[in-house]
């Protein structure tokens, strides 16, 4: 679960080439996909349980707080936009979403090397979610398209549109990739700040810490008909989605320290 084997996951439409890091998470078109070997009944199934054991977890061992969940659309494509602070991010996002939202993961979590890669693997195989080798120029083109595919099912797709992990907290400047699916699909965005999940889980932490972290759902984005030519289309929507981001992030980290004063005095 070290940092060095975390893989990549931005993709700027125009060059198709990696530029962003994925996390762990899985696929949900609507009606409910299925797994290889599996029955859409048993993949639901297996979800619901992994799910449930995962949320159950988190909120024992984290007491997170999780708040606008309802500005996520119960039915049709969503692009979940977060920030990125922790290589547990989608793992944490993908156990607490309303909805099944599909993330790409790291080849090595289902390959089963080490304990920790067995129990987080287990989680992503029970829900669908869909490999990428890390540094495989082919292999990242190849997972936004099946990301794309999963939008065009009227499922949830997530990406980290920084393209990378932050180191200092500070929000980087987004890529053009998630606003480009959106355009593609007409998925709605959904943007998200978390705040705290770096603690929760440092750079090259080989477990989580027991502290809080906050997850924030912001208002939703419709998709914009595709303007020709599209390139300044795909970054302003990019600039709005990237400050939607800020403004949430802004928020919750004012919170927090609010909240931290208060306990002091």
């Amino acid at each position: 679960m070290s940092e060095e084997n975390e893989p990549q996951n931005g993709v700027e439409p125009e060059t198709g080439r990696p530029d962003g890091s994925v996390g762990s998470g899985l696929a949900i078109p609507d009606p409910e996909p299925t797994v290889a070997g599996l029955s859409a009944e048993e993949t639901t199934l297996k979800f619901r349980a992994a799910r449930s054991l995962f949320r159950g977890s988190i909120r024992a061992a984290h007491r997170p707080v999780v708040t606008g969940t309802r500005n996520v659309p119960k039915h049709g494509p969503v692009i979940i936009a977060s920030n990125h602070r922790s290589f547990a991010d989608s793992i944490y996002l993908s156990a607490l979403s309303p909805r099944r939202v599909s993330f790409m993961a790291k080849a090595e979590y289902f390959e089963g090397r080490n304990l920790g890669n067995r129990l987080v693997g287990g989680f992503m195989s029970a829900v669908g979610a869909f490999p990428v080798e890390r540094g495989s120029a082919a292999a990242a083109v190849k997972a936004l398209e099946t990301g794309e595919e999963i939008l065009r099912a009227g499922g949830v797709f997530g990406i980290y549109p920084e393209g990378t992990r932050s180191r200092n907290g500070e929000i980087g400047e987004g890529k053009t990739g998630a606003a480009e699916l959106a355009i593609r699909t007409g998925a709605t965005i959904v943007p998200v700040g978390l705040v705290g999940t770096e603690d929760v889980m440092p750079v090259d932490a080989r477990f989580p810490q027991p502290k809080s972290f906050s997850v924030t759902f912001g208002k939703a984005i419709p998709a914009p008909q595709r303007q020709h030519p599209a390139g300044k289309q795909r970054k302003d929507l990019t600039e709005q989605i990237m400050a939607a981001i800020r403004a949430l992030v802004a928020e919750a980290e004012h919170e927090r320290e609010a909240h931290r004063s208060k306990r002091r005095r």
